[in-house]
C-alpha cells in the first residue's frame, strides 16, 4: 500500500532542483560568507543572489530581507525585536491574534517580562480576526499588532490589509506571519508585501518546498528592530552567526521554481478529495472554500477524536494532522478551535488535510476512500462495544 502525504501545511517535500542547488555548498564550497578570500566572497555572492530572488518574490527592496533559521525565529525576531527597540513610553501594549501560531503566541511571556500588556484579538467561528473587536481594543498605547495572513490550521484567509489599516490608524506597527501564504496565491492572485502593508513580515523555506532550517524576515525600510542574536554582525548586524549558505541557496531555488507554479493543481486535488469524501457525520470547519487557502481542508467527525482517526489513517498509509500540538503522545485541544468558540471536546476532533504541488488527483481520491474506511471502522467498533 502506497503512502499518501496530506500534511503539506506542516512541511513540504524538498524540490530536487533545490537539493541540487544546495549540493556544492555542502561539499566543495565551504567558505564562510564573512571571509574576505575567494571562497568567502563566493558564498557571500550566493547569499546576495538568493536575497535578490526572495525580495523580488515579495516585491520588496533587496535590503529589506534578512535570512533566519525559519519562520519561528523570524516571528520572534519581529515581535520581540520591535518591542525591545521601543523608545516610546506610551506604547505599552501588544496585540496578538488569538488563533496565531504558537511561535507568535508564546512570545507573550517574554513580552510581559519586558513590561508589556498583551491582549488577544478575538476571531470568528472560522478563525478569522474579528475586525470590530480589534478596532475596539486598539489605542495610542499599542506598539504592535501581530496577525497572520492565513491560519495554519483552518486555512482561513485573514483580512490582513484591514488589520494593517487599523493598526496604522493608531500609529502601531503590523507584523504579518505569511508562512502559509508565501508563493500561495490568495484570492486568485499572487500577493506582494505592498498589498498587505505590513511593517514586518515572516516566511519559511520548508513551506514552499525548500529546506528546513531556513526562513526570512521582511523589515520595511525605516522600521527598527533590536537583534535577538548578537555575534559577528551578519545580516546587516541584525542576526549574529555564520549564515546557512546551503539552506539559503536552496530556499532561493525553491522560490524560483515555485513562483512559476499555478495553484489550480493543489485546489483540484483538494476538491477531488472532498468530492470523494463521505460527508455523513462530517462537519467542514470552513464550508466556503473561497475563504480558505486552496490546499487546505479542515473538518471534524463529531464524536471521533483526532488522535484515534490519525493513528488509524497512519496505519492505512495516509499522513494528515490535527493541526494541534502533541504533548506526551496525546493530542491536546486545538487552541485555534478553542479561540473559534468550540468546546474542549470538539477542539480535539479537528483533522487537517493539506495538499501540495505534487499531490495527484488519483492520490486525493484514494486518500478520501481510506478516510471513509477509517471512519466506518471506528463507528463499527464502537457500535459493537455498545
Amino acid at each position: 500500500m502506497s503512502r499518501i502525504y496530506l500534511d503539506h501545511a506542516a512541511t513540504t517535500p524538498l524540490l530536487p532542483a533545490a537539493f541540487d542547488a544546495m549540493r556544492p555548498w555542502l561539499s566543495q564550497e565551504y567558505g564562510n560568507p564573512s571571509s574576505l578570500h575567494a571562497e568567502g566572497r563566493r558564498a557571500k555572492d550566493a547569499i546576495d543572489e538568493a536575497r535578490e530572488v526572495v525580495s523580488s518574490a515579495l516585491g520588496s527592496l533587496f535590503a529589506e530581507v534578512l535570512f533566519t533559521s525559519g519562520g519561528t525565529e523570524a516571528a520572534n525576531m519581529a515581535i520581540l525585536g520591535v518591542s525591545l527597540n521601543n523608545s516610546d513610553p506610551r506604547r505599552t501594549r501588544v496585540i496578538l491574534g488569538a488563533a496565531e501560531h504558537h511561535c507568535v503566541l508564546h512570545t507573550r511571556e517574554t513580552l510581559e517580562r519586558l513590561g508589556y500588556r498583551v491582549d488577544l484579538a478575538g476571531v470568528d467561528r472560522i478563525g478569522r480576526v474579528d475586525l470590530d473587536s480589534l478596532e475596539d481594543s486598539l489605542g495610542d498605547d499599542v506598539l504592535l499588532v501581530s496577525s497572520m495572513h492565513a491560519n495554519n490550521e483552518l486555512g482561513t484567509i485573514q483580512p490582513a490589509r484591514e488589520v494593517a489599516d487599523l493598526a496604522h490608524r493608531w500609529g502601531a506597527l503590523y507584523h504579518c506571519d505569511a508562512v502559509q501564504t508565501f508563493l500561495n496565491p490568495v484570492g486568485g492572485s499572487q500577493w506582494k508585501v505592498a498589498d498587505l502593508d505590513a511593517d514586518v513580515l515572516t516566511i519559511s523555506a520548508h513551506k514552499v518546498n525548500g529546506p528546513k532550517g531556513t526562513g526570512a524576515i521582511y523589515i520595511r525600510a525605516g522600521v527598527k528592530l533590536k537583534p535577538l542574536v548578537s555575534g559577528g554582525g551578519q545580516e546587516r548586524e541584525m542576526r549574529g552567526g555564520t549564515e546557512n549558505t546551503a539552506g539559503i541557496v536552496g530556499f532561493a531555488e525553491a522560490v524560483r521554481l515555485r513562483a512559476k507554479d499555478k495553484i489550480s493543481g493543489k485546489a483540484e486535488a483538494r476538491d477531488r478529495f472532498l468530492e470523494c469524501l463521505d460527508l455523513n457525520g462530517v462537519v467542514l470547519s470552513a464550508p466556503d472554500r473561497r475563504e480558505t487557502l486552496a490546499g487546505h481542508l479542515h473538518l471534524r467527525c463529531p464524536g471521533i477524536d483526532a488522535e484515534t482517526m490519525l493513528i488509524l489513517l497512519d496505519r492505512m498509509g495516509v499522513s494528515a494532522s490535527s493541526g494541534a500540538a502533541c504533548s506526551s503522545g496525546s493530542i491536546e485541544p486545538s487552541h485555534v478551535l478553542i479561540a473559534c468558540g468550540y468546546s474542549p471536546e470538539e477542539s480535539k476532533e479537528g483533522l487537517r488535510f493539506t495538499f501540495g504541488w505534487d499531490t495527484r488527483q488519483d492520490e486525493a481520491e484514494e486518500a478520501a476512500g481510506r478516510v471513509n474506511e477509517a471512519k466506518s471502522q471506528i463507528l463499527t467498533t464502537r457500535a459493537k462495544q455498545g
